[in-house]
Parts: structure tokens; C-alpha cells; sequence
């Protein structure tokens, strides 16, 4: 437990009940950090609840693939990897992996990351802090930006005004990221799950078969190609709906493209 800095979120407690499904060390809707042995601390974490979703919220066309089921305790990033958060890797870790990015705060996301340098930041992670982080699945990040909704979006079925950061969200940004948490998180304690960067998920892509039905990454396909997910300040409102996706070149960096985490939780 020394560990852990720990705060109990009331987020979805409440919405949920206080019984767990998996032991009290990690209760749904409690978000916390790891120490990183190199100094400092990880990404802040909130696990998620367990359950079942229809992916593309059980509409029509390619978004949608049938139940998901969720049924592993699993913690997701409360933002996207921040600036901060990567250079801390790039000066503990010294891996060659990319070795600048654009000026900007450390509060902004990092972006002009490819894949590797995406899941090189997981497996550093994992070993500073003796827990499996990994990339989410497509289908695990599908789950966390829904937070129990089957709407487009995690607030409904419009777009609103100054929700999330896209070019037609009604926010001053005009393309440009915004700092992480400067919209509202959803129902599940998590920021910018729509909009500010598309970000990197562990799967690969095949376009014969659906997703894993247990939630967990596809990594057969075409794995030189890895799905994007959320959309961009850069994307209209309809690509930044709950079910949107994409695709790139794993080794491409991209000025709109950013990552999360996910960690295991294996106790």
C-alpha cells in the first residue's frame, strides 16, 4: 500500500454501489498513481467498472460488432499521456525513441508519437512500476469513453457546444490541442475521450473478423497497421463520436495523434 497515493472517487460508487467485483485493494471508481522507481509518479488511473457493451452503441454499419464483455478488472488513464508525462520517460529511459516533439506546456497531450514510441512508453511504465500498463483495446477504450452510455456520444446523441475540442464543437482551439481536462470528464471520472487527439490502441487491424468478444486487444491482422480512436481537434463532430475509428501506419507520427493507457489489475 505504501505504494500508492489514493483518492476514492465518488464518480460512479454511488451510481454503482460500494460492492465490488474484485477485492477492496482496487474498488471501481477509485482513481490512484504509482511511484516510479527512476522518481516521480505514473500517469493518474481510474478503474473502471466491470460490464458488458454493445460496441458502436448496437447501431448499424461497420462501427458495430456485438457484446463486449469486460469481465477483468481494469484501471484507464484519467488523461491522455501529457507532454510531462513523456519526457519523463524519454529522460529516465534514454531509449532513442523520440527524442523531441512539438513546443508547447507539459499539460498538453503528446502528440507526433508513432505506435512504438506509444507502446514503449507502456512497457517502461510496466517496469518502473512492477504492473502490467499496456495500450487499451479498441474495445476497452470503446467501453471507458462510453462510461455506460449507448449514445454517440458519452452526454447523448448531439454534439452540443464546448464539450470536447473539434472544429465544429463550438470551442476557440481552432485546431490546436487543448491542455488535457479542459472539458468535462464523462460518467467514469475520464477527460477528452472525444476530441483533442486521436490516440493509439494496442489492435491490430483485420477487416475480416470483429473484435474479441472478451474485450481484449486483436493482435492478429495487419499489425503494421494499428487502430486510432476519438478524433482530433482537426476532426468534425461526427468523427469524434463514441464508435468512431481509424487506422495508421504504426511507424507514422502525426501531428493529431496522442495515446492513453490502460494498466491490468493482476492482484
Amino acid at each position: 500500500m505504501t505504494l500508492y497515493q489514493r483518492t476514492v472517487s465518488v464518480v460512479f460508487l454511488l451510481a454503482l454501489g460500494s460492492s465490488p467485483t474484485f477485492g477492496d485493494e482496487y474498488l471501481r471508481g477509485q482513481d490512484f498513481t504509482e511511484n516510479i522507481k527512476s522518481g516521480g509518479e505514473g500517469p493518474r488511473m481510474m478503474v473502471l467498472p466491470q460490464g458488458n457493451f454493445v460496441l458502436g452503441g448496437g447501431r448499424a454499419g461497420p462501427d458495430g460488432a456485438g457484446v463486449v464483455t469486460i469481465d477483468y478488472p481494469l484501471a484507464m488513464s484519467v488523461t491522455e499521456i501529457t507532454r510531462g508525462q513523456y519526457r519523463q520517460f524519454l529522460t529516465a529511459s534514454r531509449s532513442g525513441a523520440l527524442k523531441s516533439f512539438p513546443e508547447g506546456g507539459d499539460d498538453l497531450p503528446v502528440t507526433g508519437v508513432n505506435w512504438d514510441d506509444a507502446d514503449a512508453y507502456a512497457t517502461w511504465l510496466s517496469r518502473e512500476t512492477g504492473h502490467y500498463y499496456r495500450l487499451p483495446s479498441s474495445s476497452e477504450w470503446e467501453y471507458a469513453a462510453r462510461a455506460g452510455s449507448s449514445k454517440l456520444y458519452s452526454w447523448g446523441d448531439d454534439a452540443g457546444e464546448k464539450r470536447a475540442n473539434c472544429m465544429d464543437c463550438g470551442v476557440t482551439y481552432e485546431g490546436e490541442v487543448a491542455p488535457v481536462a479542459s472539458f468535462k470528464a464523462n460518467d467514469w471520472g475520464l477527460y477528452d475521450m472525444h476530441g483533442n487527439v486521436w490516440e493509439w490502441t494496442k489492435d491490430c487491424i483485420d477487416a475480416n473478423s470483429a473484435p474479441p468478444a472478451n474485450g481484449m486487444p486483436q493482435l492478429f491482422g495487419d499489425c503494421d497497421l494499428r487502430e486510432l480512436r476519438g478524433g482530433s481537434a482537426q476532426s468534425d463532430a461526427w468523427s469524434i463520436r463514441a464508435a468512431a475509428r481509424a487506422s495508421a501506419l504504426r511507424k507514422t507520427h502525426l501531428g493529431d495523434v496522442g495515446f492513453r493507457v490502460a494498466r491490468e489489475i493482476r492482484e
